[in-house]
């Protein structure tokens, strides 16, 4: 095992401050097998950490074992980043993606802007057809807790999760080339975020859904070669996704496909403007092109 450790330490990239890109890793610095090897330490970790915390915690929670599993999974892949940036890698978190403030305040406010303006104006098309109506939980306490208290929330799983799939992930991908990285990383944050049980054809829907707005963020991490965009955009996704479930109501619908549910993005509509979101931001200003192909 620590023949393996070391094997792996030692093909580590080169310091980030060598790329004049700060945050930008280079396409093929490392090996493919060795990023192989690393992404499956990495779900190893996750796993093992993750079903001994869901172990220690069940009989506290009246909840599901794989609702606390989930959670658990979040916690302990935050572990096996950290640990993995500081015993294998050896690399900062700037190498994921977390470059200078200047540009990123910027990105982050554009993402968000993005984000936001998305979902209120598919909100009023859902609304006007008569997709959607308004309404609001009786449990006012509840609601205004949720509005308000998920602020810090979203933001900081759109950060953990950015750092981890358009991060890690991503960045371990590209030892192939930017479009492995991409549709792997993509893949990767869709599978993870399916819900329990197997339901034709929402779980295709939804899992189609997910990949999509894993690729449009993967490109948003591409296109300026950090990741406050993307953690942006996620953020304001993340917390609608909540938040819509405590104020507006679905209707009934006999073109389902078309409108999907309050997950967002289960439906054809909802991938139409996540298309929109990545043409926009292809539009952007570039980076130099971080993959090694495309």
């Amino acid at each position: 095992m620590s023949t393996l450790a070391n094997s792996l330490r030692h093909s580590s990239v080169e310091p980030a401050a060598s790329n004049p890109l700060a945050g930008k890793p280079s396409a093929r610095s490392v090996p493919c097998h060795v990023a192989c090897l690393r992404l499956l330490l990495f779900t190893l970790l996750t796993a093992v950490l993750a079903g001994l915390l869901s172990w220690l915690f069940l009989p506290w929670l009246n909840l599901p074992w794989w609702k606390v599993f989930r959670r658990c999974a979040s916690v302990s892949a935050a572990l096996s980043l950290v640990g993995m940036l500081r015993f294998i890698d050896r690399q900062p978190f700037r190498m994921l993606g977390l470059g200078p403030w200047s540009q990123g305040r910027s990105d982050l406010s554009r993402g968000l802007l993005l984000g936001m303006s998305t979902v209120a104006v598919v909100g009023s098309l859902y609304a006007l057809f008569g997709a959607c109506r308004i309404s609001v939980h009786p449990d006012s306490w509840r609601v205004w807790r949720t509005v308000i208290g998920f602020l810090p929330a979203a933001l900081l799983v759109a950060v953990l999760e950015e750092l981890i799939f358009r991060g890690y992930v991503f960045h371990q991908l590209l030892a192939w080339s930017a479009s492995w990285a991409v549709m792997g990383s993509s893949l990767a944050y869709a599978l993870v975020h399916l819900r329990g049980g197997f339901v034709w054809p929402a779980t295709a829907f939804e899992l189609i859904g997910l990949w999509i707005l894993g690729v449009v963020l993967a490109v948003s991490r591409l296109r300026t070669g950090q990741l406050y965009l993307a953690i942006g955009l996620h953020a304001s996704l993340a917390y609608w996704a909540r938040v819509n479930k405590l104020l507006i109501a679905f209707q009934d619908s006999t073109i389902p496909w078309l409108i999907g549910t309050n997950r967002l993005v289960n439906g054809v509509a909802a991938w139409v403007a996540l298309g929109v979101i990545g043409w926009i931001i292809t539009r952007w200003r570039a980076c130099p092109n971080e993959g090694g192909g495309s």
